[in-house]
């Protein structure tokens, strides 16, 4: 069996909100855990504001944790001196979702390359150029582009620029934050494209960050779902898709739109009413004010993740039953 290559342990992130006269905590990320085998792409989904982008940046080191630890291969982050935490940056690196914002106008596709490489200390001179080219080639660029500035660019452009900067110091991890959402369809396309294509040529291991289920499953070997802060759901992509067992994956499921006009439209039509999002009080299940089947248990006990068979993992309660009628319900 594989010794997974990230390790994230119980992690929690709070964020002091609110006036001057009147503080209050807020917590973006409470008690997650997870592991991620070298050469495998774990997908993170959810809604905005789930926490999804704070754990990445988190993963990454950009961010340090209110409690919990994130394990990269032997290391642990936050537990190491300056030189050792910049030998980890270099085999962890990020693909942040706004590709012009990530790219500073003011430096060349080359000097955007050539700066990590002289940062780290791997490469000048001739020895960085050969670098700078195979990667801009890895990524379907090429040469012609060092010259030019990140404005004379596509955003799909831009999110190849991203991407070779990531790569450029050739990582082991890379977390793709939303890598693809602000983008065409047909590029987003492209974009996944390569970024498989990267995972096999140079064995990369991924954390892919996203709310769109459907970009999700034809990238993601594993898929974990967030609410509000937790891991509700996690499971091989395969299973996650085909019986989901938590009530938000279902709903989530449910959001994708059909490819099929005529079945999107009876989709719609069917579809029902689902009950307010209301912020449930201290205690107990998250999710419980839109579960169509919340029990007094859920207010009483917090769910903690179980596993099913399969080692797909769940919060929930009444997850079994859910998943029963869910089926039926569909078959009907």
């Amino acid at each position: 069996m594989k010794t997974p290559f990230v390790r994230v342990s119980t992690i929690r992130k709070t964020f002091d909100t609110g006036t001057v006269f009147r503080r209050h905590a807020m917590t973006a990320v409470n008690d997650v855990s997870f592991d991620i085998l070298p050469g495998e792409t774990l997908g993170l989904v959810g809604e905005s504001g789930s926490g999804k982008s704070t754990l990445g940046r988190i993963v990454v080191g950009l961010t340090p944790a209110s409690s919990g630890h994130v394990t990269i291969g032997e290391h642990r982050l936050g537990a190491l001196a300056t030189a050792e935490r910049k030998a980890v940056w270099r085999q962890a690196q990020m693909v942040f979702q706004d590709p012009h914002a990530s790219l500073d106008p003011r430096m060349t596709v080359h000097d955007l390359l050539a700066e990590p490489l002289r940062n780290f200390g791997i490469a000048r001179g001739a020895e960085a150029a050969a670098l700078i080219a195979e990667t801009l080639d890895a990524c379907g660029l090429g040469m012609r582009t060092a010259p030019r500035y990140p404005s004379e660019f596509s955003g799909g452009q831009r999110q190849r620029i991203g991407i070779a900067r990531a790569l450029i110091v050739r990582p082991r991890f890379i977390v793709a934050d939303e890598p693809v959402s602000a983008l065409d369809v047909s590029v987003q396309a492209q974009i996944i494209n390569l970024l498989q294509d990267l995972r096999a040529a140079f064995g990369l291991t991924f954390l892919f960050i996203s709310h769109d289920l459907a970009v999700v499953r034809h990238i993601a070997d594993r898929v974990a779902v967030m609410f509000r802060g937790r891991l509700v759901e996690i499971g091989e992509a395969a299973a996650v898709y085909a019986s989901p067992l938590h009530p938000y994956t279902q709903l989530l499921l449910r959001s994708v739109p059909l490819l099929d006009p005529r079945a999107e439209a009876e989709r719609l039509a069917r579809r029902v009413a689902e009950p307010k999002d209301a912020a449930p009080a201290s205690g107990g299940c998250a999710f419980r004010t839109r579960c169509p089947h919340a029990e007094p248990l859920c207010a009483a006990e917090e769910p903690s993740l179980s596993s099913r068979s399969g080692g797909h993992l769940v919060a929930c309660h009444f997850a079994d039953g859910q998943r029963r009628h869910s089926v039926q319900g569909e078959a009907a």
